[in-house]
């Protein structure tokens, strides 16, 4: 979405502020999940399953493996490399945003500011069916995210403060986008931080976009979830989990039969096509976001 976004707009104008609560700590190292997804994807070095760097090798993790170290969790060469790095700048104080931007730097992607939604450790745990209480990683990578999920909690949410930028950058923006990632897993964890989640809740343009089709993700677990977490099914469900902070929903072309649900939902909501990879690269989605953001 943002890259779909980024093609668009003028340089310099899109703000990204990422999720961190898929942050891990592997191998010694500071795993920034989604910041690096969203990073590489900028700059067009993304992994061909979503996540990791394109044709990267796996030198260390063949060699930790050797050495009886398990090895599930699998970062490439040179995705360890950025880890290493943001860990070094860690260690020497600076915060999570500061060493972002010094790899986004590094990485040449200078038109899109990208923001870590806080510099506060802010971390997902998963109560599952099975294993109990696990944090993300645990569930979705060592345990193929097949676990039942009862219940979220966002570990460090209450006392953790938006990064330096956030807040100005939700309140000056003309339209505020929810990409359309897993509301529960990748966007509620943003919104846990009280400060953030009142800035989007007063901001008003704000348009969310659907990850189902025909009450499917394309990938990963959103409406497993979703349902397990008592959320209804479908377009309603997208609409139940962002209540009282979004203005309109674009949803595929697809589910346009959905639009009636704005006799229940007090938002506006736009059918079209929604496919971030198909011919368009997400134009025609971006396209109806920004039409309904100038009117």
């Amino acid at each position: 979405m943002a890259n779909a976004l980024r093609s668009v707009v003028s340089a310099g104008s899109l703000t990204v502020i990422v999720n961190v609560g898929d942050d891990t700590e592997r191998y010694g190292v500071h795993v920034a999940a989604d910041c690096d997804t969203v990073l590489y994807t900028l700059a067009g070095r993304a992994g061909p399953h979503g996540w990791g760097i394109a044709n990267d090798t796996f030198a260390v993790m063949d060699a930790l493996d050797s050495l009886g170290v398990d090895t599930s969790f699998r970062l490439g060469d040179a995705d360890l490399a950025v880890c290493i790095a943001r860990t070094s700048m860690l260690s020497d104080g600076r915060p999570l945003s500061e060493a972002t931007i010094d790899l986004a730097k590094h990485l040449r992607v200078d038109d899109v500011r990208l923001i870590p939604a806080t510099d506060d450790p802010l971390r997902t745990w998963v109560d599952t069916d099975d294993a109990g209480w696990i944090d993300f990683q645990h569930y979705f990578v060592d345990r193929r995210h097949t676990d039942e999920v009862r219940a979220l909690a966002y570990h460090g949410a209450p006392t953790a403060r938006p990064a330096p930028g956030v807040i100005d950058a939700i309140d000056g923006a003309d339209i505020l986008v929810i990409a359309p990632s897993n509301p529960p897993l990748s966007i509620w964890p943003i919104l846990a931080i009280d400060d953030i989640r009142a800035s989007v809740a007063r901001h008003p343009r704000t348009i969310a976009v659907s990850p189902l089709f025909g009450g499917k993700p394309l990938k990963g677990p959103a409406d497993a979830v979703m349902s397990s977490l008592g959320l209804p099914a479908g377009t309603e469900g997208i609409l139940e989990a962002y209540r009282d902070l979004i203005d309109a929903l674009v949803i595929d072309q697809g589910d346009a039969a959905d639009g009636s649900l704005t006799d229940t939902y007090p938002v506006d909501i736009l059918a079209t096509d929604t496919r971030l990879d198909g011919e368009s690269g997400g134009r025609t989605c971006v396209q109806a976001v920004l039409t309904w953001g100038r009117a």
